[in-house]
């Protein structure tokens, strides 16, 4: 069943002025536009614009629209008209269904629409309002309009104009949108998704659902960054082969994994070097240096180490000038030529009781080069050696040295290297140690 309503204007100049547009729906502005382009189609409207004009609302399903939606869509389009062109109007109350397999835009010959056109004969232009798609808030509908040539012996249709609109069926709330634009304004997802589930008839619930989304996925990719460069920045800061290791196990959806491993391998061959330097420097001998340069050539450490090798190479020479200077002190004189020769007289003391001195043997002690005092096996240094506190003061430094502590002092600094240094004093055992060292120092007056 098709409905056909009929509405009559009488259409005399028409103009939309600019303050039109926010009194009225889009789909009446676009029916007066149209309208108007073809009011001014003199081919069309020979007589300097139509007075008379029919409205025929024609539906090709009646649960489309209900009968108060219909009144209003015809209702709504007769004030537009009425107002902007001061015509006369005659109207149909409602939609009048009939049977039609009409279904397009382009039929125009279809017997139905001939049929409506023919009982609207004596319009000069008639307006046709065919509802034909359903989009819940709104109906499609299609719009054509027919200039049937005012004042001429032929009343046949010479002009038709053809478009869609979009009629809204239900209004607007206004809280919807007020609600919707608090609840977007601070981005908080809480907050969108409380609206939407507070406002669900609202347009904007959709929307609201979608930035809800939007929004989670971002928090979470700005939670992921954010847990991605803390534990960079941990791992950054303690340095260690250990720490990159524990962060590639942990982190493995972070970006920039290269470059931790990079930065692992870093720390292991720094470590590697640490480690090398430490040893040599507890041994403090020439061998010890000599070993690590060998092996350790691109270390950081290895101008320090060459400094200390020339050192402990000049003691040592100074060592062994001493050594030969104290063993041709201790060597016999050599026996001296009297100059006596055969066949020459020799002379004789007078014989008597005068006393004869006879000067005392020497007997030079032998040379005992003193033992290396050591604790725990690493060497002593020499200069600390040669006292008991000295060699205190040593033991009980070493056994911070082994824990990883941060020496401070010049005197400490000079013995003990800082490289890889933790800052961590000892602990069980060598803590025990280290206050027995401390009261032998006391006892000792250290």
């Amino acid at each position: 069943m098709l409905g056909l309503c009929l509405l009559a204007l009488t259409f005399g100049s028409f103009a939309v002025p600019a303050h039109a547009a926010p009194q009225y729906d889009l789909w009446e502005l676009e029916i007066l536009t149209n309208l108007q382009s073809l009011q001014s189609n003199r081919q069309c409207v020979p007589n300097g614009g139509a007075q008379h004009i029919h409205i025929l609302g024609v539906s090709l399903d009646d649960t489309l629209l209900g009968p108060q939606e219909k009144t209003a869509i015809l209702s709504d389009l007769s004030e537009v008209i009425a107002t902007r062109t001061h015509a006369r109007t005659t109207k149909a109350d409602n939609f009048q269904s009939i049977a039609s397999s009409y279904s397009g835009f382009s039929e125009a010959d279809s017997r139905e629409l001939d049929r409506l056109s023919e009982a609207a004969s004596s319009a000069d232009i008639t307006v046709l309002v065919r509802p034909y798609r359903d989009k819940g808030a709104s109906v499609d509908a299609e719009i054509r309009l027919w200039a049937r040539g005012a004042g001429g012996a032929d009343p046949g249709l010479n002009c038709v104009q053809s478009f869609s609109v979009e009629i809204p069926t239900e209004k607007a709330d206004p809280a919807c949108a007020a609600a919707f634009a608090k609840a977007k304004r601070d981005s908080d997802p809480a907050r969108l998704e409380a609206f939407r589930d507070f406002f669900p008839q609202c347009p904007e619930a959709a929307e609201a659902d979608r930035l809800v989304t939007a929004l989670k996925a971002s928090q979470a990719e700005k939670a992921d960054r954010e847990r991605c460069d803390r534990n960079f920045a941990r791992a950054r800061a303690e340095g260690t082969v250990a720490a990159y290791s524990t962060y590639l196990d942990e982190n493995i959806d972070c970006p920039g994994r290269d470059v931790v491993m990079a930065l692992r391998d870093q720390a292991a061959k720094s470590s590697a070097c640490e480690t090398a330097y430490r040893d040599a420097r507890r041994l403090d001998s020439v061998d010890a240096y000599e070993r690590f340069l060998l092996d350790n050539r691109a270390c950081p450490q290895a101008d320090t180490a060459s400094a200390f090798l020339t050192m402990k190479r000049q003691e040592e020479k100074r060592e062994e000038e001493e050594r030969a200077k104290a063993a041709e002190k201790q060597a016999p004189a050599p026996s001296q030529d009297d100059g006596r020769q055969a066949g020459q007289p020799q002379y004789s003391p007078p014989a008597g009781n005068q006393p004869t001195y006879v000067p005392p043997a020497y007997n030079p002690p032998a040379y005992d080069p003193p033992a290396t005092a050591s604790y725990r096996g690493y060497p002593i240094p020499k200069d600390l050696a040669a006292s008991t506190c000295g060699q205190l003061w040593y033991a009980r430094n070493l056994l911070f040295d082994l824990a990883g502590y941060c020496f401070k002092t010049g005197k400490a600094q000079r013995y003990f290297s800082n490289a890889g240094c933790t800052g961590a004093s000892p602990r069980g055992a060598d803590a025990a140690e280290v206050s027995r060292i401390q009261a032998l120092e006391r006892q000792n007056g250290c």
